[in-house]
């Protein structure tokens, strides 16, 4: 009767074997898995009629579903050889991983994309620039169903007094992206504004003439087609707030006192009061949506005929600028909107995720099975190479 030899070479290899399946499964958990594991805690906004504006038409079709929109700013890719591959390598693959999960998970119906596509773009030669333009564009591929707008940011063009026409002109070109832009969806009558927000400072200069210029023939147009919705206001820089006091911070992740936080600038940190001031004016937005400054904040604007706006100043969408990344969720029909905070994992979970799945395979191999790997191995050596 045969024996199984514990010393064997097939025993060993058995052994190796289950090892490397165990450390697949970790990394595929850690660069895949936890990706969903983590959406799934996001869904949907949910419509409540309690709080309609019952001042605007409704949707024609009661039963329609409300337009899914998601909103992402601030991937900072690298434009140039700056930073180690494999730094610039792990951010774009969490970035891919993150959106295609999300993708995937809600199928939205339109993307923002609120600016600072790289993180120096305002420095970068044309063939760097385009190589970017073709990275976020794999990135964020997108379903046949979905389309993606995306705003320029002081990243992706220079702050106000470092603009160029060259710059301008080829993210203009890259993203078909105007200084201001009323996009209407047809089916559902809801309209968006989108305004390149570098380009509000008011000091008249050639950039800012046109910004306005075209500000006035998308309110012309508002006001010519009788649109009865209020528009959603776009920006990459946020409107104007003195500082982050004025923020209601989200209701998870965020404990940090903002009490002792610093006045936020105009025209670099936030629009200009002046500028605020006359874009709610004209345009009359029922929300508005931001980026640039990397952290969450809700806020209230008063009008100055009485009406609140409220907005949303959305994270920044990659672990370049912050441990927590985050996106929004906009669900909206005519005269009904609710939104919604959604996280990404954190870099620090999927280091103690490997962490952990290293200690958890270094005690199966010196203790698990029916022996220690070291007496597994020095029994294996023995016998095949007589030692």
């Amino acid at each position: 009767m045969k024996t199984t030899d514990a010393c064997g070479f097939y025993t060993m290899l058995n052994f190796l074997i289950k090892i490397l399946c165990l450390t697949l499964l970790v990394f595929i958990y850690c660069e895949y898995l936890i990706y969903y594991f983590v959406l799934l805690g996001c869904s949907w906004p949910q419509l409540s009629k309690l709080e309609q504006d019952f001042t605007i038409q409704p949707p024609k079709d009661a039963n329609r579903k409300p337009l899914h929109v998601m909103l992402v700013t601030d991937t900072h890719l690298f434009c140039s050889r700056k930073g180690h591959w494999l730094n610039r390598f792990r951010r774009e693959w969490q970035i891919y991983r993150s959106f295609q999960s999300a993708q995937f998970l809600f199928e939205p119906h339109l993307v923002f994309f609120l600016g600072d596509v790289s993180t120096d773009g305002e420095s970068c030669s044309d063939r760097e620039w385009n190589a970017t333009v073709d990275r976020f564009q794999s990135l964020f591929s997108l379903a046949a169903d979905t389309r993606l707008y995306v705003l320029p940011g002081n990243h992706d063009i220079g702050f106000h007094h470092e603009v160029t026409d060259g710059h301008l002109k080829r993210f203009q070109q890259s993203f078909k992206t105007p200084h201001v832009r009323l996009l209407t969806i047809n089916d559902d009558q809801i309209h968006f504004v989108l305004i390149n927000s570098v380009a509000f400072e008011g000091d008249q200069c050639r950039l800012c003439e046109r910004a306005d210029n075209e500000l006035n023939e998308v309110v012309n147009e508002l006001n010519r087609t009788g649109a009865w919705t209020k528009p959603i206001l776009l920006s990459h820089f946020p409107l104007y707030r003195k500082s982050a006091v004025n923020c209601t911070q989200p209701p998870l992740r965020s404990f940090k006192s903002l009490s002792g936080e610093p006045p936020l600038r105009e025209r670099l940190d936030v629009l200009s009061q002046d500028a605020t001031e006359h874009l709610l004016h004209v345009i009359k937005p029922r929300l508005a949506f931001s980026g640039h400054t990397h952290t969450y904040c809700y806020t209230e604007h008063h009008t100055t005929s009485g009406k609140v706006v409220p907005e949303w100043t959305i994270p920044s969408f990659s672990w370049q600028n912050r441990d927590d990344p985050s996106f929004m969720f906009l669900s909206i029909t005519t005269n009904n909107q609710r939104v919604s905070h959604c996280y990404l994992p954190r870099e620090t979970t999927i280091f103690w995720s490997y962490a952990i799945g290293a200690f958890l395979l270094i005690f199966y191999m010196l203790l698990g099975g029916r022996r220690p790997f070291c007496l597994l191995t020095c029994c294996f050596f023995r016998k095949n190479f007589k030692i």
